[in-house]
């Protein structure tokens, strides 16, 4: 079981660096949620789906089962060459069209981030976590 570390507020807040880190981590994960329920988002998922339960990975072209698939950004929200390049290029690159998103199996996910993330770390930049996808 995991034990979840108390975060000690009062020091973000009094470390100005710290607050500013602290702010725009969370400014930028409110965003991630509230994509989840991007319209454009899920009209690209049932585009590449091919029966009832059944979708088209973008990557090896396979059928995969709805718990089996990511649906991915095709270009990373934050450039793998440069980061964090401002908050309008940041909600530009994630609300996205449909042709924006593809359907990768989770094989083929995890091979892109790794790749993705081998491109962060060459330009100086720290990968992005891979989240492991519930069963």
């Amino acid at each position: 079981m995991k034990i979840k570390k108390k975060v000690d507020y009062k020091a973000i807040e009094n470390d100005p660096e710290a607050f500013e880190k602290f702010k725009k981590n969370f400014v930028k994960q409110s965003l991630r949620r509230a994509s989840y329920r991007w319209p454009f988002k899920h009209m690209a998922k049932n585009n590449q789906r091919i029966e009832r339960g059944f979708y088209r990975c973008a990557g090896c072209q396979e059928a995969f089962g709805p718990k089996d698939i990511n649906l991915d950004h095709i270009n990373a929200v934050e450039d793998i060459k440069t980061g964090f390049m401002g908050w309008d290029k940041f909600i530009d690159r994630l609300f996205v069209k449909t042709d924006g998103f593809q359907v990768l199996c989770l094989t083929c996910h995890d091979s892109k981030t790794l790749v993705e993330n081998e491109q962060r770390r060459a330009n100086g930049l720290k990968a992005i976590n891979r989240k492991k996808k519930k069963k």
